[in-house]
């Protein structure tokens, strides 16, 4: 997502998802309605969801509407279970005036949604910072104390289907066709080749938790000072391969020293706490380059279907084209 807002559990083509139906004036009656006050809404762009910032005097709030039901309460009992935690920079969740955490809201276009508040955690996406060394080791160190604090947290939404799923990249394989760049497209279609053949036969084996599985650049905030400050967007969250959560946020860092070094240096920095086994350092490489596969083959699907919002949804094709480059 722009500004941390991404996409939720894949593709709505039958029918407008949340965030074309639902605009700031309606935000704005939501948030009269159920908290009682007046605030200046800007909408934030997003894939799936429909999101805005809640300006007032005591401070922003972040409002997202979402289709499932189920995405919300999981998005809410994940926060809710991190609050606790020290150290965690995660969103704290508001609830409405008569304290509930979920929030119905009217039906647009004859589609309802269901509705959630957090506090707009401070500062700029990492993505709009050049990329360094030092910022890399704490983006995986912070990723390891997040998965370390989800270890035992159980939601049955989190078992779940979605495209966005690493652990299950080969789906992804017809959507290639959208790539006009054949030479992209025949990157990407080794990289999930690679992953049938080297990863899916051993992802079993492997331990398995909820991850926030959209661990890259655009959902971390870093303050003035240079210092991570927020993780934010769990839309995407799912019980999986606890790897998975490492391969992916590896795919969204420029590999400016190379693939190999870039693997490197995310295994030492995520496994200072808690090192990987044998077979996830083994399967890890292929389920970087399928992670970087399926944001070639996802984007481009979806900037085909909707050629009016195509520099949005192809925002992080190029890093993932690099990365593909980079691994041969």
């Amino acid at each position: 997502m722009e500004l941390g807002v991404s996409s939720g559990a894949g593709p709505r083509d039958a029918a407008e998802p949340a965030s074309q139906r639902y605009g700031e004036a309606e935000a704005a009656a939501l948030w009269r309605e159920h908290f009682g006050d007046v605030a200046q809404v800007t909408k934030i762009a997003s894939e799936s969801d429909a999101v805005f910032r809640m300006s007032q005097t005591n401070g922003d709030y972040l409002l997202r509407l979402t289709d499932d039901r189920s995405v919300a309460d999981l998005q809410v009992a994940i926060l809710n279970h991190i609050a606790v935690v020290p150290g965690l920079p995660v969103p704290k969740v508001r609830p409405s005036l008569n304290g509930a955490a979920i929030i119905e809201a009217p039906p647009v276009d004859g589609a309802t949604s269901t509705a959630f508040v957090t506090s707009f955690l401070p500062g700029k996406p990492l993505a709009a910072f050049a990329p360094s060394s030092k910022m890399r080791g704490a983006v995986f160190g912070l990723l390891n104390r997040l998965d370390r604090s989800l270890e035992g947290f159980i939601h049955a939404g989190a078992k779940r289907s979605i495209l966005w799923d690493v652990s299950r990249a080969g789906q992804v394989a017809p959507l290639l066709e959208a790539v006009p760049d054949l030479t992209l497209r025949a990157l990407a279609s080794r990289a999930i080749a690679d992953w049938t053949d080297l990863a899916a036969p051993l992802l079993r084996r492997l331990p398995r938790q909820v991850i926030h599985n959209d661990f890259n650049p655009s959902n971390i905030l870093v303050a003035e000072d240079g210092e991570i400050s927020g993780v934010i967007d769990f839309g995407d969250v799912i019980e999986a391969p606890r790897v998975c959560d490492l391969a992916t946020a590896i795919a969204y860092q420029q590999p400016v020293d190379g693939f190999d070094a870039l693997i490197a240096e995310a295994v030492a920095a995520y496994g200072r706490e808690r090192p990987l086994g044998e077979v996830e350092l083994t399967i890890l490489p292929s389920l970087v380059r399928a992670r970087a596969a399926m944001v070639v083959a996802i984007t481009h699907m979806r900037a085909a279907r909707h050629p009016d919002n195509q520099a949005y949804f192809l925002r992080n094709a190029p890093l993932a084209a690099n990365l593909l480059a980079a691994a041969t």
